[in-house]
């Protein structure tokens, strides 16, 4: 119903950035999805989800590596807790990406939600 709902709200107000509950984000993540880690090189060493690039928001050039990437594919992004990704999404729709869907709560909710990797 979450997944319904959610495409419903994209096609009727064509926004690009949805934050979504781990639940439907493990769900919608298969290795053709774009999944990038925003956190500190030293975080993502700690632990990460599987296949996610380590971009973080805090890198001088970040706006730079961002922009490297394919606008048309959805971007799924990440942060410890949601805070950063938020930021960083507002970032990423100003450079033409069409669709990203934020980790709501984080690497922190992915932990809790026991899909460690």
């Amino acid at each position: 119903m979450q997944m319904i709902r959610l495409l419903f709200f994209d096609l009727l107000f064509q926004s690009s950035i949805f934050i979504i509950p781990v639940d439907l984000f493990f769900l919608e993540l298969s290795s053709e999805n774009l999944l990038i880690d925003l956190r500190t090189p030293k975080e993502f060493k700690e632990g990460h989800i599987e296949e996610a690039l380590n971009i973080s928001v805090l890198s001088v050039d970040f706006k730079e590596k961002i922009n490297e990437l394919p606008k048309e594919a959805p971007v799924y992004i990440y942060c410890r807790s949601g805070k950063w990704s938020k930021k960083a999404a507002v970032q990423k729709d100003s450079l033409g990406f069409k669709k990203i869907r934020d980790l709501e709560g984080g690497y922190i909710s992915w932990k809790k939600f026991n899909i460690i990797e």
